[in-house]
């Protein structure tokens, strides 16, 4: 009696039939929303590694053309070759081989500007390169989904674009040494 006073018998609990499955769609639905953020990050990223890939093409194509703007008559024709030739190296669209059958460089995508940069030129006195393209029809597979689940594509477009541009010049980018050093012979 004196232990029963002290500590009283409590009732068994059981669980409610009616909260049985609760858990089962709780985890249903919580494994839906992680699945979309998972396709968001997957389309982004590729999105994001297409664009890197694709300003690493842009960067050999303005370095190329800009080797050969040495102020000859045909400097412009072999800056184009140039640039052409390194850009198309790379490999763009998760390092596909042929840009994932999307267009790649042409002539037309490297801009020459003179000296001052303001006005474009096609005569030999350019002295900046200026290469700049755009990646279309990047698939994109978490909205390509959404557009065929929904039958709403124009909302939830199935590809992306990314662009990319680089200017790349023969001169020194730095006219003096920013730091005053100098030689010493050592002593004795």
């Amino acid at each position: 009696p004196l232990l029963q006073s002290l500590f009283p018998m409590r009732p068994i609990l059981r669980p409610r039939r009616s909260q049985q499955g609760a858990v089962i769609v709780t985890v249903a639905l919580f494994m839906l929303f992680l699945l979309g953020f998972m396709g968001i990050a997957l389309d982004f990223g590729r999105l994001f590694i297409v664009r890197t890939e694709l300003q690493t093409a842009m960067d050999a194509c303005a370095l190329a053309a800009a080797q050969e703007l040495d102020g000859q008559a045909d400097s412009i024709a072999r800056a184009q070759s140039a640039g052409v030739t390194a850009g198309n190296a790379n490999r763009v669209n998760l390092q596909s081989a042929n840009w994932a059958g999307q267009p790649q460089l042409t002539p037309g995508s490297i801009v020459f500007r003179a000296a001052d940069y303001t006005e474009t030129t096609v005569s030999n006195n350019a002295r900046y390169a200026q290469c700049q393209h755009t990646q279309a029809s990047i698939q994109l597979w978490l909205l390509q989904m959404l557009g065929a689940f929904s039958g709403d594509t124009a909302l939830f477009p199935n590809t992306g674009s990314v662009g990319a541009s680089a200017v790349a010049t023969r001169a020194s980018s730095l006219t003096t040494c920013p730091l005053p050093l100098m030689l010493r012979p050592a002593p004795g």
